[in-house]
């Protein structure tokens, strides 16, 4: 076989997989020129769309696909978010997004536009799919179980509050120490100012007591600044419990005046593909 034979046989699919690349290429072109934002997520991922939406099976792979648009990706993605984002801020709007520095395809998802509002996850652009962090949508399905005086970190707050209350303690005592310590200091001096001599058996006793006392005070009081740090750590610690219980709280609240539950909620945002694909259709 000749190499004019062998690309006889090979030119017809060669060229019927160019056309199919450049017809494509063309239809993707067509729609985000038209603005057809659906159409663009239906040739973006033909499977994923057919399987929620029309159910028609599709021949080409997403990996066939994803490889034609590798380089233009975050434009499209550019292009996409705009009406996605607007999308989520009017359906969930107590959701706040951000988008990921250096990356168009991603948007960082927050609940509330409070100080310090904790990300729920993160948004794909490109496959209006809204990955949640289970450990935030666990703890706030368990604090909802809860009662209105109870919260997460009640326990861990008690036994925080009553280390505190011991550090605080032992700091308060300091002048109490520092004045026993004076009082160490006169005796021992007064037993040293004795002029009767050689001590007595009586005098030598005492001051050993007296010494060991000393010792054990300035031992302690050099305890001092670790107790304070261990302190300072401690009210941090309170400080974020308190502060973990009241954001939850917060979220919950959200959550709440929309949703009859946290599961709803959910369900909802697993499913902001297809309903946001629904709303485009009906646009």
């Amino acid at each position: 076989m000749t190499i004019q034979d062998i690309q006889t046989i090979l030119q017809p699919e060669l060229v019927n997989r160019l056309e199919r690349k450049i017809s494509y290429l063309s239809d993707l072109q067509s729609a985000i020129k038209n603005n057809q934002i659906s159409q663009v997520y239906q040739l973006l991922d033909p499977h994923k769309f057919n399987d929620n939406l029309q159910k028609i099976l599709s021949e080409t792979s997403v990996a066939q696909l994803d490889s034609l648009v590798a380089d233009i990706k975050k434009d499209i993605a550019a292009f996409l978010a705009p009406e996605l984002i607007n999308y989520v801020v009017t359906n969930f709007d107590f959701l706040t997004l951000e988008p990921v520095a250096d990356d168009t395809t991603l948007y960082d998802v927050y609940i509330g536009d409070w100080w310090d509002h904790r990300q729920l996850g993160t948004l794909n652009v490109l496959t209006v799919v809204l990955t949640s962090d289970d450990s935030i949508t666990s703890e706030l399905i368990e604090t909802a179980k809860l009662s209105d005086e109870e919260t997460l970190n009640a326990t861990k707050i008690q036994e925080v509050k009553k280390v505190i209350t011991g550090l605080e303690s032992f700091l308060a005592d300091n002048t109490k120490r520092s004045l026993e310590l004076q009082v160490i200091e006169d005796q021992l001096a007064e037993i040293s100012a004795n002029k009767s001599g050689l001590f007595g058996r009586s005098d030598k006793v005492t001051r050993e007591a007296l010494e060991k006392k000393q010792e054990l005070l300035i031992a302690t009081q050099k305890r001092m600044p670790e107790v304070e740090e261990k302190l300072n750590k401690q009210q941090a610690h309170l400080l974020r419990c308190e502060k973990e219980d009241a954001l939850r709280q917060l979220e919950l609240q959200a959550i709440s005046a929309h949703y009859v539950d946290v599961p709803t909620f959910i369900t909802e945002l697993q499913h902001i593909y297809v309903s946001y694909m629904t709303k485009l259709d009906q646009k």
